[in-house]
């Protein structure tokens, strides 16, 4: 590959403003969450004027992921979930909604996040059960763990698809390859984007570092729990179409979390009818 021809990466971030960029509800969430006059009915207000948004919020928060509750409106649902996590899941329902532009030959969307919302739930149920502080932040971490890999081919396509092509021909994991051919990977691209957007920290490191976990200084832990729930995702179906091969178990970190293959084993069978009820709710146009 030629790599006079590669963008770099602070021109693709630049570049990609207008294939992907936070939407406008959730800048309006995020400047309304960081007032301090606002309340819950101003954030519903906001929510209510996006149908499709309303829409998945409520049966969401109706969902196993929740406990089922009979949640009938808006500002329930945000007392339920949380403000800034209400905010973030604008973003990843925005997200799943959006790139009807890439090319269906080499890369299907649905299978992406098909993958990414099963990361999300098993992420969200391995903090809970980790006893892991703000869990919510690990669903959205798990959704959108993968989101460079998805702008990338947005961006730049015949670029990724020879990507692609070079890791089935050589049997090599997707971000090695990105890594020896672009300089850097999708995880990596993934978290500058997230940054730029001004997506908190405890969100963009764990995308950053969701391929190797053990190379975070801050985040090491949380990393590495969607580190495991991607790979899980993977292994019981979930996979996504780019990446064909099962990623590596980082065991160094994997052993810090001090969690059993039985413990693993359950769960996963807690969290495989919640991943199919939050497939249908957030791919529902897919």
């Amino acid at each position: 590959m030629n790599t006079e021809t590669l963008p770099t990466l602070s021109d693709l971030i630049s570049g990609t403003r207008e294939i992907s960029s936070p939407p406008l509800i959730y800048n309006r969430l995020h400047e309304a969450i960081n007032h301090p006059r606002t309340s819950v009915g101003d954030i519903a207000r906001i929510i209510s004027e996006d149908p499709g948004l309303t829409t998945r919020v409520l049966k969401l928060a109706n969902s196993p992921l929740y406990g089922s509750r009979q949640v009938d409106s808006i500002n329930r649902a945000i007392t339920l979930i949380g403000t800034k996590e209400i905010r973030d899941i604008s973003l990843c329902v925005s997200m799943i909604c959006s790139f009807s532009t890439i090319p269906k030959e080499f890369f299907c969307l649905h299978n992406h996040w098909r993958h990414s919302i099963a990361c999300g739930v098993l992420a969200k149920n391995i903090a809970i059960f980790l006893r892991e502080p703000s869990a919510e932040r690990f669903f959205v971490a798990g959704i959108l763990h993968d989101i460079g890999q998805v702008v990338l081919c947005a961006a730049i396509p015949q670029i990724v698809e020879n990507i692609i092509s070079i890791s089935d021909s050589e049997n090599i994991t997707l971000n090695e390859i990105e890594n020896r051919e672009l300089g850097y990977d999708h995880a990596f691209f993934g978290a500058e984007l997230l940054k730029s957007w001004n997506i908190p920290l405890n969100i963009h490191e764990l995308v950053r570092f969701h391929h190797c976990p053990s190379q975070s200084n801050s985040h090491c832990r949380d990393a590495t729990i969607v580190h495991l729930s991607d790979i899980i995702a993977q292994v019981f179906g979930y996979g996504s179409n780019a990446e064909k091969r099962v990623a590596r178990l980082d065991n160094e970190a994997f052993e810090e979390l001090d969690l059993s293959f039985d413990q693993c084993e359950m769960i996963i069978s807690q969290s495989e009818q919640q991943i199919d009820d939050i497939i249908a709710i957030l791919m529902v146009e897919l």
